[in-house]
């Protein structure tokens, strides 16, 4: 039988720390993947928001100004209507919470909240403003 060395010890207990933090880096790295793959929004996890802006006459009102603000980022996205009074949001974040609101002639509308537990993944919001 042949006798183990300390020089023969030491080099397998290298090979065998080398064999580990190797297979320990390549979880390591699939596990970041993986985070980063499930930090994108699906194309599943993707809602659109439109609806129709009209005056109390049930009239489509043009330029009127549409904002919508993502509550996490704090970014505001603008839309302006054209002669059918539509608008149209597309690609928002299903787990993101949002507001919306409407200006025109100087008068905001109410602001209306659209909510990232809310399951409808095709929403309309239809404003009525004051045209006078």
């Amino acid at each position: 039988m042949p006798s183990i060395t300390p020089r023969s010890r030491l080099r397998r207990l290298r090979r065998s720390r080398v064999a580990v933090l190797t297979v320990a880096g390549v979880v390591f790295a699939a596990l970041e993947a993986n985070a980063q793959v499930a930090s994108l929004p699906s194309q599943a996890s993707l809602r659109t928001l439109h609806g129709q802006i009209t005056a109390s006459g049930h009239e489509p009102v043009r330029g009127a100004i549409v904002q919508l603000r993502n509550d996490r980022s704090e970014m505001l996205v603008t839309y302006i209507t054209g002669s059918n009074g539509y608008y149209r949001f597309q690609r928002l974040d299903s787990g993101t919470d949002y507001e919306i609101w409407v200006m025109f002639r100087g008068h905001r509308s109410r602001t209306r909240s659209i909510s990232k537990f809310d399951s409808h993944m095709d929403k309309i919001i239809n404003f009525r403003v004051r045209t006078y």
